[in-house]
């Protein structure tokens, strides 16, 4: 128990947190036909669930697709929620927490998606993105 106390404590989490995800299961294969894409923006952007909702993991996964002029602005996550927002493709322009990026391609960005964020496609190609969820404590 002792080892597992200082694993808990290099990790930062509680030791029954480590103790409780004796049913997790890593192996986890979804195929793209499975996913349903939602339209939005007048079908200027196509949001895909990647991943879903993870009780252990705390997180979810999903692919936007931002076409010419396209724009996604969600309403706000959950209190403590934080967006990972990785660029796969193209160039997009990102507001959140009151500033504006510009992500290009492989760029990243992690901010607070409990307060109003969008992404916008400013730009003449397809912006292909890959946006995590992560809902903390």
């Amino acid at each position: 128990m002792g080892l597992l106390g200082k694993l808990a404590g290099a990790l930062k989490v509680p030791a029954e947190v480590l103790l409780e995800n004796d049913d997790f299961e890593p192996l986890l294969l979804l195929r793209e036909l499975d996913n349903k894409a939602a339209r939005l923006d007048g079908g200027k952007a196509l949001l895909r669930p990647s991943l879903p909702y993870d009780n252990v993991l705390r997180q979810e996964t999903f692919f936007l697709d931002l076409y010419i002029s396209g724009r996604y602005a969600p309403e706000p996550m959950v209190p403590g929620c934080v967006c990972l927002a990785t660029s796969l493709s193209g160039t997009v322009l990102l507001h959140a927490e009151g500033q504006d990026f510009q992500l290009l391609e492989r760029d990243a960005l992690r901010f607070a998606a409990d307060q109003p964020f969008w992404l916008e496609n400013q730009f003449n190609g397809t912006a292909r993105l890959l946006l995590t969820y992560r809902y903390l404590k």
